[in-house]
């Protein structure tokens, strides 16, 4: 009876660890970007996120394009489950390549242009 309790237990520990640790792994689609700002060089940006469900963090944010000239931006949720904030992070620094011009976010299973370059001014503009 007492080795039953043990596994028992050690199976619910497991899946605990697996629910606090494992959904930090998943994508969020439901991430936007706030606020950015560029700096001089316009070699990095910062941008501000929010989440537009109720719950929930970001954590991490991962360029996914093979194109220069563009970014494709995927946000992770923070470790701790459905509404875990360990690891949570809302202000991300991204790093631009003098190529880039437009930068897209993963939102809700496609990838939404957020912000783009103006080709007459240079600047970084909301779309």
């Amino acid at each position: 009876m007492k080795k039953i309790i043990i596994k028992i237990s050690l199976i619910i520990f497991l899946l605990g660890c697996i629910y606090y640790i494992g959904l930090g792994f998943l994508p969020r689609t439901d991430v936007v970007i706030a606020d950015f700002n560029v700096s001089e060089q316009q070699d990095k940006m910062t941008i501000y996120t929010c989440v537009l469900s109720s719950a929930g963090y970001t954590r991490s944010v991962k360029d996914v394009s093979d194109d220069p000239e563009m970014m494709k931006l995927k946000f992770y949720s923070a470790f701790g489950g459905v509404n875990g904030s360990t690891g949570a992070k809302s202000v991300f620094d991204l790093s631009l390549s003098p190529e880039c011009r437009e930068i897209y976010v993963m939102l809700y299973d496609e990838y939404k242009l957020l912000i783009k370059k103006n080709d007459v001014s240079g600047k970084w503009e909301f779309v």
